[in-house]
């Protein structure tokens, strides 16, 4: 019972992180994308909703960090590993908010043809653009924190950001 304990605190250890950052972020996005409704207040809905799909984002984003294809800039500057996973993340993020939105489509029409002619006839381009781009920017914010940390190490990082002592700390320029 103690290692299925273990397991779980240190997947949910691993998991916390992305999963809060993404919550805020698929609330934030889901925010953006009812801006033009008249009441823009956070239904009990629209939080469940944004806040499964950032459980699911944050999973997903545990579950893939170590597969193969998500390192194959290994080896090269930190650049490419950032970008390349920035595009996968957030390919996965727009998936995801394009299913949040096609799911009642699809349970009022019953047919994927129509369901998706009337999201492409009620979509508000600008919110759309303006809604993935900060999905984007996000991800891409995230991705490069994720990266440097686990390049430069957590504690470097950890005394870098909130100071160390005195001796320890390294010369600005």
């Amino acid at each position: 019972m103690s290692k299925l304990f273990r397991f779980i605190a240190t997947e949910a250890s691993k998991a916390l992180p992305p999963t809060l950052f993404f919550m805020g972020v698929f609330h934030v996005a889901m925010l953006i994308r009812h801006l033009d409704e008249e009441s823009y207040g956070i239904t009990p809905a629209r939080s469940a909703s944004a806040t499964i799909a950032a459980l699911v984002f944050g999973k997903l984003y545990l579950l893939l960090g170590d597969r193969r294809f998500m390192n194959v800039f290994a080896g090269h500057p930190l650049m490419y590993s950032t970008i390349w996973k920035t595009l996968l993340y957030s390919l996965l993020g727009s998936f995801a908010l394009l299913c949040e939105e096609m799911f009642p489509l699809l349970h009022h029409h019953l047919d994927f043809a129509t369901a998706w002619k009337q999201y492409l006839s009620e979509t508000l381009w600008p919110l759309f653009l303006a809604n993935h781009l900060f999905i984007f920017l996000s991800v891409l914010a995230f991705t490069s924190a994720s990266e440097l940390i686990q390049a430069v190490g957590r504690e470097r990082v950890r005394t870098l950001f909130f100071g160390a002592a005195e001796s320890t700390r390294p010369a600005r320029r």
